[in-house]
């Protein structure tokens, strides 16, 4: 959905216009499912086109975005786009390195496999809670 920025401003010219999502979580609803979501985005898409309007359906699945950073990508942006250099980019550095999983079932422990994806949640790197 897409709405003006100000009132008075000229509805013809794109650029006066701010995008605003619709996020449906009905998958967390009772009663409801991701297919709940989608007859719903579906019905109003076949509203807005009904009614002659544009329409422009953006979906994306942040659900374990932050599992799947790689670490040199963030560190090469962290340093070339936002300038975080020398002391402090060590630190974030230090803070990838050494992580590691293991996973125990009946008293029986697997290796330590190092983490080369994926920011800690609840760090400064990672989502807020």
């Amino acid at each position: 959905m897409l709405l003006l920025k100000r009132p008075g401003l000229h509805k013809e010219e794109m650029k006066n216009y701010r995008p605003i999502s619709n996020i449906y979580q009905s998958a967390y609803c009772r009663g409801h499912s991701t297919e709940t979501g989608l007859l719903k985005a579906h019905c109003d898409i076949s509203e807005a086109l009904d009614e002659g309007s544009m329409t422009v359906l953006i979906m994306l699945d942040l659900s374990a975005a932050f599992d799947v950073i790689d670490h040199s990508i963030l560190l090469k942006r962290l340093e070339f786009s936002f300038g975080i250099k020398e002391k402090a980019l060590s630190w974030v550095k230090l803070n990838l390195a050494y992580r590691t999983q293991c996973v125990s079932v009946a008293n029986k422990t697997s290796p330590d496999v190092g983490f080369l994806f994926g920011v800690p949640q609840g760090s400064v790197l990672g989502p807020k809670n």
